[in-house]
């Protein structure tokens, strides 16, 4: 076993592996495979095929510098999903607190839950805005 397991280290030197997307695209083929068990159709199942070919492809493969810069570009876009869904979470389990958008620069302002009108200064921008709260 040690000497497969050695044979396998010395085939992956130098190559990209499993990364972020890698582990990203093996999900979305495994849904993809399992909708397609129910579903049997032609191009899902050329679809998802497709997408497992690329991520084999990408562990792969010996150009690290190009693989690099695509996990990079989906781990920024994962930042920002992560980001916009755990802002939602928050607010919507904050029952203390009315959150809203500053106009100008799009950041959250976090107000508590005080019926009436309020003036709020945007800590980001400096934006006054007045808010209405019921």
């Amino acid at each position: 076993m040690d000497k497969f397991r050695n044979k396998f280290i010395a085939f992956m030197d130098g190559r990209n592996g499993p990364d972020r997307l890698y582990k990203a695209f093996v999900a979305v083929f495994t849904v993809l495979a399992v909708i397609n068990l129910f579903a049997h159709s032609l191009i899902l199942g050329v679809l998802s095929w497709a997408l497992f070919i690329w991520t084999m492809f990408r562990c792969f493969s010996k150009n690290v510098y190009k693989r690099g810069l695509e996990n990079r570009a989906y781990l920024q876009l994962e930042e920002k999903a992560v980001k916009k869904f755990g802002m939602t979470k928050t607010m919507l389990t904050d029952k203390e607190h009315c959150y809203k958008k500053c106009s100008r620069c799009k950041a959250y302002l976090r107000l508590p839950k005080r019926s009436g009108t309020h003036t709020a200064v945007c800590p980001k921008c400096g934006e006054k805005i007045t808010v209405k709260i019921r």
